[in-house]
């Protein structure tokens, strides 16, 4: 088999070299961070580095033991996602940034996080209550609009309680739970950082979370408890991108293409041929139409409830990070990665492209009640004004 030759590291007559045949990214990981770790050796004992200037180094500190540091500014700091917890904005990024503004975005306070996991996904159901996820399998909750947070979950207390949960059911006999079984050994290793990408709850009780891999939990005492259910949905460890309530079905999109509705009946996710092969990134929708949208300004476009896909055509070829619909239903609004806001009919099928006036890459979008949008990207919070499209 043709090998590939990924990284080398020499010092004087010395050399590391790590040479790996075609793998799996899991495995491709865990043999580079082996060889990176033997070549640090190999430059420490060739330059003797090991002795004072290593211990004036701090200590590694686990972003779950640390909590998020003040900064100034920090509507300008990255930020991945916004939304609305009754009359506030509420926004989320990296090393445990969380801002509130109470004022349509004029300006904005930082908040209390626990920790500096970078963090992706924010959801109110109810003005008082929401939930963030993120990086390090991290859930978090808020009972005070978004002021202060406690964990709920990460991926230390997470693995256990996962395995102790299929263990059981497996030893009981559960063919389907000794291969979510799997799943947890593969996902929930000593040092494994794999993130809950969205997050969306049906009221302050019922929620669910998705992610890398196919990560899938559910609560329905408002996080007190988490299940995993890696074992409720028709996915192939495939990313689980997005998930959204749209018209009373709760919807998840992933990689390949995939869209899965929830069954109530069954407990179970199904997956929906939608004829992509692609990654779907989120998902947005009305009582006229349900959008899943992704890599390379790909959108595809269903009936209200979910049936009947096909590609729609949009301006830009950029990759489409989130998207929403206008309170009043009236307009969809998606933003890409070349910080283009695309602006939709009610019925999804035409789309025109808005460059804002501060321009970067985009990563979230809420529309506002005034007919003007807040989006997040790599430049911070801004709200923006829309020309009159409709």
């Amino acid at each position: 088999m043709k090998q590939q030759h990924l990284a080398a590291l020499s010092c004087g007559a010395a050399a590391v070299s790590i040479r790996l045949t075609p793998m799996n990214s899991r495995t491709l990981h865990s043999r580079l961070c082996a060889g990176l770790a033997v070549a640090l050796q190999l430059v420490v004992a060739v330059f003797g580095v090991a002795g004072s200037a290593a211990a004036q180094e701090p200590a590694f500190k686990d972003p779950l033991d640390s909590p998020a540091k003040a900064v100034a500014r920090p509507e300008l700091r990255p930020a991945m996602a916004i939304t609305r917890a009754g009359e506030s904005l509420i926004a989320v990024g990296p090393r445990g940034l969380v801002i509130v503004s109470v004022d349509g975005g004029k300006s904005w306070q930082q908040s209390a996080v626990p920790v500096q996991s970078d963090l992706v996904a924010v959801q109110f159901p109810v003005p008082d209550i929401g939930w963030i996820v993120g990086h390090t399998a991290w859930c978090c909750v808020s009972g005070d609009g978004g002021r202060t947070w406690l964990k709920q979950l990460d991926a230390r207390s997470a693995g256990p309680q996962f395995r102790k949960f299929y263990q059981e059911r497996a030893d009981a006999g559960d063919t389907a739970a000794s291969k979510a079984l799997k799943l947890v050994a593969q996902n929930f290793k000593p040092g494994m950082a794999l993130p809950y990408l969205d997050v969306w709850f049906e009221n302050p009780n019922v929620g669910y979370a998705v992610g890398s891999y196919g990560l899938l939990i559910a609560t329905v005492d408002g996080g007190r408890t988490w299940t995993p259910w890696f074992d409720r949905i028709d996915n192939e460890q495939l990313n689980l991108n997005g998930v959204r309530g749209i018209n009373g079905d709760v919807m998840i999109v992933g990689e390949q293409g995939r869209v899965y509705r929830l069954d109530r009946d069954r407990g179970r996710f199904t997956a929906m041929s939608t004829g992509y092969a692609g990654s779907f990134f989120g998902l947005a929708g009305n009582a006229n139409a349900t959008l899943a949208f992704g890599l390379r300004g790909v959108v595809y476009r269903a009936d209200a409830k979910g049936s009947d896909w096909q590609a729609i055509k949009t301006p830009s070829e950029a990759t489409i990070a989130a998207g929403a619909v206008d309170p009043d239903h009236s307009r969809f609004l998606l933003v890409n990665g070349v910080g283009q806001i695309l602006v939709g009919d009610s019925e999804g099928r035409s789309f025109v492209a808005v460059q804002p006036k501060q321009h970067m890459r985009l990563t979230g979008v809420l529309p506002l009640a005034d007919g003007s949008v807040a989006v997040t990207g790599l430049g911070g919070v801004t709200v923006e004004t829309l020309p009159a499209l409709r």
